[in-house]
């Protein structure tokens, strides 16, 4: 909230780019400052829900430009600071093998995947067009969802979040066990073939 409101859209912005190199700081409550001062005429509506947009968008490009320039030796080498294993790319890479650029689109609203989606992308070499409108598209529910929530609710958001933190502990397990039974999946199907 200070930074967001001493700096107005410019900390927005900022908030945004910290989101995407310091994971742990939420894009939800940035998002959500927005508009809880778009609902005090700080900001308007659409400047917030705008701001938010491009700081999504932009901090996904140079994430992609990462994986780009950077290739696998980036992932052997800075790879831990971004939570992904080289492994984990291999996992990746075949994943979007079968669901392309959707899953750019689809991963940009899951909490964390959506800042580390862009990596894999950029290294698999996936056109920057597609993947720009892709990542744009995908960006605008989830920045849409919590700038509106802000302006909605005020300064009762902060009760609202505090209540949705105990959802990301089943979100997280969703979403494990979700990968777990698509490698499995996987794995028993090559055992079939091989059989």
């Amino acid at each position: 909230m200070s930074l967001i409101g001493n700096y107005g859209y410019l900390g927005m912005f900022l908030g945004m780019v910290l989101e995407a190199v310091i994971i742990v700081i939420p894009s939800e409550a940035i998002l959500a400052t927005g508009g809880i001062l778009a609902s005090r005429g700080i900001f308007s509506f659409w400047g917030a829900f705008l701001t938010g947009l491009l700081g999504s968008v932009f901090c996904a490009i140079v994430i992609y430009f990462m994986g780009y320039f950077g290739g696998r030796p980036f992932i052997k080498r800075f790879g831990k600071y971004f939570f992904m294993k080289e492994e984990e790319l291999e996992r990746s890479d075949s994943w979007f093998n079968k669901y392309g650029m959707f899953g750019a689109l689809i991963g940009r609203n899951f909490p964390i995947i959506r800042t580390l989606i862009s990596l894999p992308i950029g290294i698999m070499r996936l056109p920057f067009w597609k993947f720009l409108i892709y990542t744009t598209v995908g960006s605008i529910p989830w920045t849409f969802l919590f700038v509106y929530l802000g302006y909605a609710l005020g300064n009762s958001w902060i009760l609202v979040s505090a209540k949705m933190s105990y959802l990301k502990t089943p979100i997280k397990i969703l979403l494990v066990s979700l990968v777990v039974i698509y490698f499995y999946k996987k794995i028993k199907s090559k055992r079939i073939k091989r059989g």
